[in-house]
């Protein structure tokens, strides 16, 4: 393959005739710490990769996401009465159960999953299954009661309280792997309900190994699913220490497929609401990777571009320039690890993008916030970057917050959105990101946080935190 970079001259054009406007600014300096994801899975290869999902939509079937019914039981539907966030989800009642082994890989060492699950009216279980459709790995969902196992289930503890999903609902997470040393065989499930900054449990698992699909089912009373992914790509990530954050896409090493090559990631972002005691300890951005950067866990050839969330309804725009995981404020500051920025209304509305220019040997970076007035200075915000490099091949979103703040992350909120999420090599054409490749992950998140689902038709999701 060759990685020289292309590009087309409608780029160039596409760039002039966004009018950008230059920000008059010091040369950059290394501010806080930002982060990319880190995997606690095996090093990454895209053979024998997969990712299942099953995000149910109005109008459809349960055959359409590859299930298949066995039961005598109500045939389950999907549903707009009880939605997970806005999310449709699939209605199953006591009895029946759903199997797929649609696009999953069996023989992997590692394999994580998710699943959205409404079992305040019933008993929902989620379960891994071998070829002949005995489970090998399951959680089990009543009310708030938990259950885990590998062939059987046992009760294992209370789904936390007081988290921000929608009522009802539980999500849950969980790393199934092979944890054998030279004197022993082992598979063991690491679990976890609502949060990743604590392990719910640890379940040996001893069959995991012979995982080929997935079962989804109701043993009593009516109970919803949605938000269902298998994969071989790390979702839930506990790394005690490290920077918590939450998103959705691949790169840094956490990948199952590769992007065609690009030069433009763009994004538009809605600011909602926030309070936060603090500046300079949470931000929401985006990350575009060149081929390096998406396939190994570094800073290099990593860029990041996104707005600090501060007090006072204020926020700070920043990238990280490929070299380090350092932001670099557009603003001037006597302070470069903190930086107040400017007044935005709540309901912000900001474009994102970052743009490899080949024909000059740079990066651009560019945020432009709509929401406040045209001949405001704080309305666009551009940095010129030296690279030449590849092209870019991998990106993913994030939420993130710095544990160096002098206050507890449940101190601070957040509401807002990504959406219009589009990669190409020229504005006039983008291509969406879609789920099929935005794979959710989460990091160290706390109950505070959601990032509810990713909305094809939107090309994005709404984030709490």
């Amino acid at each position: 393959m060759d990685l020289k970079k292309k590009i087309l001259t409608l780029v160039i054009v596409a760039l002039v005739s966004l009018s950008f406007v230059p920000i008059l600014a010091g040369s950059p300096t290394s501010g806080k710490l930002l982060e990319e994801k880190t995997s606690n899975a095996p090093a990454t290869s895209t053979a024998g990769t997969f990712a299942y999902e099953s995000y149910f939509e109005s109008g459809g079937t349960y055959s359409n996401y590859g299930w298949s019914l066995s039961g005598n039981g109500q045939p389950p539907t999907i549903t707009n009465s009880v939605n997970y966030s806005g999310e449709p989800s699939l209605k199953v009642s006591g009895g029946e159960t759903l199997s797929t082994y649609s696009g999953i890989v069996p023989g992997n060492q590692f394999i994580s999953f998710q699943a959205a699950v409404d079992a305040s009216s019933g008993m929902a279980v989620f379960s891994i299954v071998n070829s002949n459709g005995k489970q090998v790995a399951g959680v089990g969902i009543s009310g708030n009661q938990i259950y885990a196992g590998g062939s059987s289930l046992s009760s294992i503890g209370t789904a936390p309280s007081n988290t921000v999903y929608p009522a009802g609902w539980t999500y849950i997470s969980g790393n199934i792997q092979n944890t054998s040393t030279q004197k022993s065989f082992s598979w063991t499930m690491q679990l976890f309900v609502d949060q990743t900054d604590v392990v719910f449990a640890n379940v040996s698992v001893p069959g995991a190994y012979q995982y080929a699909g997935l079962q989804i089912g109701s043993n009593s009373g009516k109970v919803y699913f949605t938000d269902i992914v298998l994969s071989t790509y790390e979702i839930p990530i506990y790394s005690p220490g490290y920077n918590p954050m939450e998103g959705y896409g691949q790169g840094s090493g956490l990948i199952v497929s590769l992007l065609h090559p690009f030069t433009i990631l763009h994004a538009s972002m809605i600011l909602n609401s926030w309070n936060v005691p603090e500046s300079g300890i949470l931000s929401f951005q985006i990350n575009a990777m060149n081929y390096y950067g998406t396939t190994t866990s570094t800073c290099v050839g990593f860029f990041q571009l996104g707005v600090d969330i501060n007090p006072n309804g204020m926020i700070s725009p920043w990238y990280v320039p490929g070299k380090n995981c350092f932001a670099h404020y557009f603003l001037n500051s006597s302070n470069p690890s903190t930086q107040a920025g400017f007044k935005s209304p709540p309901g912000s509305m900001l474009s994102l993008s970052i743009v490899d220019q080949p024909a000059n040997d740079t990066i651009f970076f560019q945020i432009i916030d709509h929401s406040v007035t045209q001949n405001s200075g704080d309305r666009y915000w551009n940095a010129t970057i030296p690279y030449s490099g590849t092209e870019f091949y991998g990106t993913y979103t994030q939420l993130e917050f710095q544990p160096s703040s002098s206050y507890p992350i449940q101190n601070y909120f957040f509401s807002g959105s990504l959406y219009n999420m589009g990669y190409g090599n020229s504005f006039s054409s983008l291509a969406p990101l879609n789920a099929s490749y935005m794979l959710p992950f989460t990091l160290n998140a706390p109950t505070t946080w959601s990032f509810t689902y990713y909305n094809n038709a939107a090309s994005g999701y709404n984030q709490i935190g």
